[in-house]
């Protein structure tokens, strides 16, 4: 699949994003995703093969797990998304060792740039630390000395 206007780019963006996060066809990006793609993280960069693995692990850990679009925009070569999870852990996940049978939602930004028609890379920040809280794996609150 090549998406060469800024409408087509939106619309893959969309369909393969929705596709392998709520269906867990993580092979959609197969077609639209260059072979030297890269996702940018605060947490590291990370190939194809270890974004597939972590939507995987992501879905597996998490029973009810759902992404929503919440914008998306694009102009020339880049293709904006801002999106919300959610879901309850309720197995070992990308977070998770054991479950925590919490529910947690969390929201993120991602920016996408076209190559040749495909996705040769990706931005992503997405609020881990909120997560991570809800989870119960770090403190909500900072911890307090006292004098």
């Amino acid at each position: 699949m090549r998406a060469t206007t800024t409408p087509d780019r939106k619309q893959a963006i969309r369909t393969s994003e929705l596709d392998a996060w709520n269906e867990g066809n993580v092979d959609v990006f197969d077609e639209l995703y260059t072979d030297e793609y890269v996702l940018h993280t605060p947490m590291g960069d990370r190939s194809m093969s270890e974004v597939k693995a972590m939507i995987e692990s992501i879905r597996s850990g998490t029973s009810d797990f759902e992404f929503e679009i919440e914008d998306l925009f694009g102009e020339d070569d880049r293709v904006g998304l801002r999106y919300t999870m959610s879901g309850t852990n309720t197995g070992p996940s990308f977070l998770t060792d054991e479950p925590t049978d919490e529910y947690w939602e969390g929201s993120g930004i991602s920016m996408y740039r076209f190559e040749g028609g495909r996705v040769a890379e990706q931005w992503d920040n997405f609020d881990y630390l909120g997560v991570m809280q809800q989870l119960g794996l770090v403190p909500s609150e900072p911890a307090r000395s006292t004098p």
